[in-house]
């Protein structure tokens, strides 16, 4: 009995959440004619906080799926356009909220004094791109890569899992600089999660990659830039930020820059030091032999994640038309979580059996890499560019399970102790020459 009931357990892999639902409608113009590429946002009503961003389509439609049930505020706006916002809209399970179609009325003032500026759209549509303006976003602040994207159209992250999709396709490719990053997806989204959005200029989420990227990033390319200073002297940038939500939250970022002559030098650190409080709860049913079984499980999961990233380089200017340089990177992640888990078995509706797991992980992610590159520019429109890129990418992940187990009656039965340990080492050489040239 103990073995299949351990058997059992071990099979329980169905994730319950709350049933998700839909919200969808249009935008108009005061002639009752559609906006396309008008900026819709799904906002918290107890502060406005973005939740989802998405840009209406060429018939001023729009649709926000998978939403849980609660309450929520839709707000929309287009350049020359007044920002108009709906009534708190509440949303049950698998419920479709069809909305009447929102109307946006055009700015009308009278000028006295004309002041240009210009600032940057929270999205950019282009023909083969979204562009996230991540540094003009007052959304963004405080928050991380990882949290970015979750927010983006088309953008399913999977924290549980570890999975990244671009409308609904895996397979998908980072790039960070317009530099592939090859180490894993589950290691590039803990990456992401600890990488402060306060480093980021903007990203790209490529959905019809041109020739020049691999051809395994079919399903889609994120292309994440980092903030660069071009101004001559020595120059640079911080930010902190600290928060509490079900724990204390804290990250921050240093830039440095040094460009004097032919020669610039450059340097940046962030980092990200969080306590976290996480409750997972499975079900899984069979009917097996005429019995029908029942597994449920809970899982309080109390996590501390910290995060560092160092980058370091340097830019030699040969000539005005070729430029050589070097860039080394280091990345540490450490896990520490406590868990106490608890299993109750049943057979025909009767309670059987109880499991209480306490479990200890460790999870350090290390890599370091270096590149080496060199552009030259034969014309405005004729270049060629080589990368030399090593990266030593390591994971090392123990675990501790006490279990213990009781029969119906939280009566004793007996204990166990299981320790498991996974290591991962990776090493990658990766050379690269484009030439690109309008034709």
């Amino acid at each position: 009995m103990k073995k299949a009931l351990m058997i059992l357990y071990s099979s329980c892999a169905i994730y319950i959440v709350n049933a998700q639902s839909k919200i969808s409608g249009s935008v108009i113009n005061s002639d009752k004619k559609p906006i396309s590429l008008a900026n819709v946002l799904l906002l918290n009503p107890k502060d406005s906080s973005l939740i989802k961003g998405i840009l209406t389509k060429e018939d001023g439609t729009y649709a926000f799926e998978k939403i849980p049930a609660g309450k929520y505020l839709i707000g929309c706006s287009y350049t020359g356009y007044q920002i108009s916002f709906t009534a708190l809209l509440q949303i049950n399970e698998s419920q479709h909220l069809q909305l009447d179609p929102i109307e946006l009325n055009p700015v009308s003032v009278q000028l006295k004094d004309v002041t240009v500026t210009v600032k940057k759209p929270l999205y950019e549509q282009k023909v083969d791109r979204l562009v996230i303006n991540v540094a003009s976003s007052i959304t963004s602040a405080g928050s991380t890569a990882l949290d970015v994207l979750e927010r983006s159209p088309g953008i399913i992250v999977d924290r549980f899992n570890n999975s990244l999709t671009i409308n609904g396709k895996s397979g998908l490719i980072v790039l960070m600089n317009g530099t592939r990053n090859y180490m894993d997806l589950s290691a590039i989204i803990q990456m992401l999660a600890g990488l402060p959005s306060s480093s980021i200029e903007r990203i790209e989420i490529i959905t019809t990659p041109p020739a020049n990227y691999d051809a395994d990033g079919d399903a889609g390319i994120i292309n994440i830039v980092l903030k660069a200073n071009n101004q001559y002297g020595t120059n640079g940038s911080y930010s902190f930020s600290s928060g509490y939500s079900k724990g204390e939250q804290n990250n921050g970022s240093l830039n440095i820059n040094h460009r004097k002559g032919k020669i610039n030098v450059f340097g940046n650190y962030s980092f990200l030091l969080s306590h976290i409080q996480q409750v997972w709860t499975n079900y899984h049913a069979v009917t097996y032999l005429g019995k029908f079984i029942e597994n449920y499980s809970e899982s309080n999961r109390d996590a501390k994640p910290s995060f560092h990233n160092i980058q370091a380089g340097i830019d030699y200017e040969i000539s005005k038309k070729t430029i050589i340089g070097f860039l080394g990177s280091v990345m540490y992640r450490g896990w520490k979580m406590e868990a106490d888990n608890n299993a109750f078995v049943s057979t025909d509706h009767q309670l059987d059996t109880i499991l209480r797991i306490v479990n200890n992980e460790d999870h350090t992610t290390k890599n370091y890499g270096v590149n080496l590159n060199m552009q030259h520019t034969f014309k405005p429109d004729e270049k060629i560019t080589v990368n030399l890129d090593y990266l030593d990418y390591n994971d090392d992940n123990p675990n501790r399970y006490n279990n213990s187990y009781y029969d119906n009656q939280n009566n004793f039965i007996n204990d166990e102790r299981v320790r498991s340990s996974k290591t991962t080492p990776l090493k990658f050489w990766v050379s690269a020459i484009d030439y690109s040239k309008k034709l």
